[in-house]
């Protein structure tokens, strides 16, 4: 019972973890919205590769190298994704199917492996791309707005705009 019980809250609390938050108007979103976040780091790295006199050839194969993973990630999040909603379903059963819930939820930390196998692979064949010190750099900054958009997050200033009442 208990490890059911603790399955069901692994469940619970996952499905908060991969929900997509919903699509927003983003010119009225600040850069630094979830939903903006890529655009910031395309911004960032606009800025730093003039400032590391990034070539256009390795712009080239690290936007080459990005779009690939997007679309590579953006498929397994999707797999995850589905998976979640059939747990959600068999969780709203009658007489459910532990068994069921046990095999997607395997498959579907599986899938987050690969997803962070892709982050990774990708890190380093950015590495193989850039310098040793335009790599550092680079990584730095990244750091450096996580930590912005962490701050921002936390301390709740900026909020999604609430819905008028029609």
């Amino acid at each position: 019972m208990k490890k059911f019980l603790s399955l069901v809250l692994t469940l619970f609390v996952s499905s908060f973890v991969f929900a997509a938050p919903p699509k927003e108007n983003k010119k009225s979103m600040p850069p630094t919205s979830p939903n903006n976040y890529q655009l910031q780091m395309k911004q960032d790295f606009d800025k730093i590769s003039k400032e590391l006199n990034i070539t256009d050839e390795q712009k080239q194969k690290i936007n080459e190298l990005m779009k690939a993973d997007l679309s590579k990630k953006k498929e397994l999040r999707q797999q995850i994704k589905q998976k979640m909603n059939i747990i959600d379903e068999e969780l709203m059963k009658e007489n459910l199917d532990t068994e069921t819930i046990n095999k997607l939820t395997q498959e579907i930390q599986q899938l987050s492996a690969e997803i962070s196998k892709l982050n990774i692979e990708s890190k380093l064949n950015v590495r193989n791309i850039l310098s040793f010190k335009q790599y550092s750099r680079m990584e730095q900054a990244r750091m450096q707005m996580m930590d912005k958009f962490k701050k921002i997050n936390k301390s709740g200033q900026e909020k999604r705009p609430q819905k008028s009442k029609k």
